[in-house]
């Protein structure tokens, strides 16, 4: 998906607009996002069709599992790809960001609590 097309995704993704999709019934079943480029409705029972492209001659179509299609929203609302989209790094030696926060092990700092007891406390107390 181009660059453009994802970040107004991402916008109405986290607006709510996918929310409630109605099912691909002729045109009026559409969900349109970035003034008509990009299309989401549903298709079978457990699917959701997108639609990439201005014009029709244009458009690809791509089918998903609705969990899949869950999955991506939860991800969007919750951050956890925010650097899907980080550039190409310009020396060969800079590292790419891999777009995805690790929300695991010790890819999760360590929280830090100010203790309120003395240096003296015994176990049990």
């Amino acid at each position: 998906m181009p660059h453009g097309l994802w970040s107004r995704f991402v916008d109405d993704v986290r607006r709510g607009r996918f929310d409630l999709l109605a099912v691909a019934d002729g045109e009026n079943g559409w969900t349109s996002w970035s003034l008509g480029h990009g299309q989401v409705a549903r298709g079978l029972p457990d699917e959701v069709i997108i639609r990439v492209g201005a014009r029709q001659d244009e458009q690809r179509e791509r089918r998903l599992p609705t969990t899949i299609w869950e999955l991506i929203l939860v991800a969007v609302r919750a951050h956890a790809i925010d650097n899907l989209d980080a550039p190409t790094p310009v020396r060969p030696d800079d590292h790419r960001p891999s777009g995805f926060l690790l929300l695991h092990g010790s890819a999760l700092r360590p929280a830090t609590r100010p203790r309120t007891d003395g240096q003296d406390r015994r176990p049990g107390d």
